[in-house]
């Protein structure tokens, strides 16, 4: 088995040691701890590997709507803070233990508290919770004293020899820690993008008629995936000796760095192995979005070999075309609600949404059949950074008489308040021109932000009337 910490150990902040007397609030062990050292006595080293990962910490809210604190006589009030560690299985299997040690702006001496068993944890980690509540911060400082105050965090597992591992994940030098300030709104904030399974790559779709379309954020870190309908560049088919002699390359250029990558963007779907122009397919083409991009511009270039000097382009004109790059991963989905809807010639909005929908002639011939919902994204629907409605992935999971159907993208409506609104349209041709006659259609909306983890709506069922009726179906009585 791979050992989490091997011999090699790099340098970490040097900070003060020094004695002083914490008390235990019977809660976490709190002890006086030795800082971060400077790696003399090989026990300590970053971790960048995932073993060790702060998710999340911030002032632990009372039910007043204020901030718990925790008073002594001695110390006077102190602001508490909660936060959350993972540690990876293998690191635990080794016997690692997790602690947070903390020291604010005034302190000579770090402050320990060892993590508590929790659960929550993503696949492959333990989870541990730490609270922070004495030698942090006082409270009822005053503006002045609160726009200066600072708060160090350091998470670390320890291993049974002794050799202590620190958090580095979030791009930290060795030299540098968490902190908890005023600008940063005294809390360390989840990012999902931070030590989790991948998210899946934002889709960028450039369709036949020469329309396009994305699905997912790009985030720097991540990765984007192109597919291309070959159809937009049909030139430039040239063949040697009856092989495809030709490609289309897409192209991708970051700024503000300048990185350009490219790849192909066509297949052949030959189950007998010999490729011909009659059988050339898409191609997904995945890319890597480079740490610090903050946009990126794709055109298409078609172009034949075998003694042709045939070129095209795809490059929106000569502009290219042009994507927003975000720092990080948008936060999740924190509310699906308010749910509208139309059954009715005129189209309009209804509040409320049916729990049951009967699918009759009328409906399939003559009326509207959709659903609405509204989305709430922190930073996202509440219209920072303009409207971005690509960020949220937004489906309908249904089944068609227990018979699970394809995903299929809503409709986005606009922004209402903080929210976006999505609309479902009941896919009544589809259902029409179904093999055969069909009774229940139940449905789901879902939404994401990473394409991994959705909030839901609630199920809702569309029922075939009997008018609703295809007279292909050979058990279909008109």
């Amino acid at each position: 088995m791979r050992r989490i910490l091997g011999s090699a150990l790099v340098v970490l902040m040097g900070c003060g040691t020094g004695t002083a007397l914490v008390e235990d609030d019977g809660v976490d062990e709190l002890e006086v701890a030795e800082g971060p050292l400077l790696g003399a006595d090989g026990k300590d080293a970053a971790d960048r590997s995932c073993n060790v990962v702060l998710r999340s910490l911030s002032r632990t809210p009372n039910t007043t709507g204020g901030y718990t604190t925790r008073c002594t006589a001695t110390t006077g009030c102190a602001v508490v803070w909660t936060g959350f560690i993972d540690v990876s299985a293998q690191a635990v299997a080794e016997g690692a233990k997790a602690y947070v040690m903390y020291k604010n702006q005034d302190a000579s001496a770090w402050t320990q508290v060892t993590g508590v068993k929790a659960s929550g944890a993503p696949a492959g980690y333990q989870r541990y919770k730490v609270t922070l509540s004495r030698n942090t911060m006082s409270d009822g400082m005053s503006a002045t004293a609160m726009s200066r105050a600072r708060v160090d965090v350091a998470p670390f597992i320890k291993l049974p020899t002794g050799a202590r591992l620190f958090d580095k994940q979030r791009g930290q030098t060795d030299f540098q820690n968490y902190t908890l300030t005023a600008a940063g709104g005294w809390q360390v904030a989840e990012d999902v993008t931070v030590c989790g399974p991948p998210a899946p790559p934002a889709k960028l779709e450039f369709n036949t008629g020469f329309t396009q379309a994305q699905q997912g954020a790009l985030v720097a870190g991540g990765k984007g995936v192109i597919h291309f309908a070959l159809d937009r560049l049909p030139t430039c088919r040239g063949t040697h000796n009856g092989y495809p002699a030709w490609d289309i390359l897409a192209h991708v250029r970051f700024a503000p760095g300048g990185e350009v990558i490219s790849g192909s963007v066509r297949g052949f779907n030959t189950p007998n192995g010999v490729p011909s122009n009659s059988t050339a397919v898409t191609l997904p083409f995945e890319f890597q979005v480079p740490r610090g991009a903050t946009s990126a511009e794709v055109w298409f270039r078609n172009f034949t070999g075998a003694g042709s000097t045939c070129e095209a382009y795809d490059s929106n004109l000569g502009a290219n075309y042009r994507f927003t790059v975000e720092p990080k991963a948008f936060a999740a989905v924190q509310w699906v609600g308010r749910p509208g809807s139309s059954t009715t010639r005129a189209c309009s909005r209804a509040e409320g949404a049916p729990a049951s929908i009967t699918l009759d002639s009328y409906l399939q011939q003559r009326a509207c059949v959709w659903i609405e919902a509204d989305v709430y994204v922190p930073g996202l629907t509440d219209g920072v950074g303009g409207l971005k409605p690509y960020a949220v992935f937004a489906e309908v999971e249904a089944t068609l008489d227990g018979v699970a159907q394809a995903p299929q993208p809503l409709s986005f409506i606009g922004r209402f308040g903080n929210d976006y609104r999505f609309r479902f349209e009941v896919p009544k041709s589809a259902l029409y021109y179904t093999a055969s006659k069909w009774t229940t259609y139940e449905y789901t909306l879902r939404f994401s932000t990473d394409g991994k983890t959705w909030v839901r709506d609630v199920k809702r069922v569309v029922e075939r009337d009997a008018s609703f009726c295809n007279a292909a179906w050979s058990d279909c009585a008109r």
